[in-house]
């Protein structure tokens, strides 16, 4: 499927925005870290959302989202630039504060793509991998939301490291940068650097992950070339064009061949119903993903 198309007003207003939130973070009063956690809070959201009770039809990046940001005017400050810019979407404003932040962190540059719709949907930043999981589990929520190489995990995991400021006081008041020094210290396992959970740990134990470990922690460039990939993956879920978005339509044709093959044995009429009502599933499950609607309001506490 296609990349969205937006027209180039969207996009000098993306521009706009980037800058904005450049500024916010040279401004020392808000952190780099925070802005990509509410990015990685955000997209991880959606897997959640789509593999919970709610179905298929939550599987969407929200324009609601909540997080824990360290610094509680940052809630205010993003939704300042909300109201300078408003045409752009909240995902699209929360995954652009997320690629500005790699970069004001040292980390590489990151194409932005365009194009999310709002929802009405809530999600929260509890929804980012637990530091309790082991490689089965890792693998299980990643795997969920189309990330399903090893090389992905290992990847975000430093990002996600870096955003959810697990590391130990011994960096100072700005904190490590973006590069490839998680690998680094996680082969030391050197807890004085480096807070060491079990999601951690499990980079090491696990054959496939610790040599991605190994790769990075010599290969700065190799770390940066891979995440950049891994990152564009993560931040674009929900996208016509990405992997999670094919996944979702498949498991609506999945349940399409289980409804029919359930009514297989069953009288005519029945029968047709049964079909009929699968195909309608999968039919407005495309459509949904398609035409998600916007939020008609975006509320003041969206960052708590």
């Amino acid at each position: 499927m296609a990349v969205p198309v937006v027209d180039a007003e969207y996009r000098n207003e993306i521009e706009r925005a980037r800058i904005e939130l450049q500024n916010l973070i040279a401004s020392n009063k808000y952190s780099a870290r925070d802005l990509l956690r509410l990015a990685y809070a955000c997209q991880f959201s959606i897997s959640s959302a789509a593999n919970s009770d709610a179905g298929i039809t939550t599987s969407t990046t929200d324009a609601k989202i909540k997080t824990q940001a360290a610094n509680n005017d940052l809630r205010t400050a993003i939704e300042n630039i909300k109201v300078n810019h408003p045409t752009i979407t909240y995902p699209d404003l929360y995954q652009l504060a997320g690629v500005v932040a790699v970069k004001a962190l040292g980390g590489p540059i990151i194409e932005f793509v365009p194009g999310r719709k709002d929802s009405s949907i809530s999600p929260n930043e509890g929804c980012l991998p637990d530091g309790k999981q082991g490689p089965s589990d890792l693998r299980e929520v990643f795997h969920r939301m189309g990330l399903s190489g090893d090389k992905d995990i290992v990847a975000l995991s430093a990002g996600l490291k870096l955003a959810k400021r697990a590391y130990s006081k011994t960096f100072g008041v700005g904190g490590p940068e973006f590069d490839n020094s998680y690998f680094v210290e996680l082969l030391k396992q050197d807890s004085s650097l480096l807070q060491l959970l079990p999601t951690d740990k499990a980079l090491l134990e696990d054959t496939k992950f610790r040599g991605y470990v190994q790769l990075y922690a010599k290969d700065k460039e190799a770390f940066f070339r891979d995440y950049i990939e891994s990152h564009k993956k993560l931040s674009e879920l929900g996208l016509p064009h990405s992997s999670f978005f094919r996944s979702t339509l498949e498991k609506g044709r999945s349940a399409l061949e289980k409804g029919t093959s359930a009514v297989k044995n069953t009288p005519v009429a029945q029968r047709a119903v049964g079909v009929a009502v699968a195909a309608a599933v999968v039919i407005f499950s495309f459509f949904y993903l398609i035409h998600r609607r916007r939020a008609s309001k975006h509320s003041s506490h969206q960052f708590q």
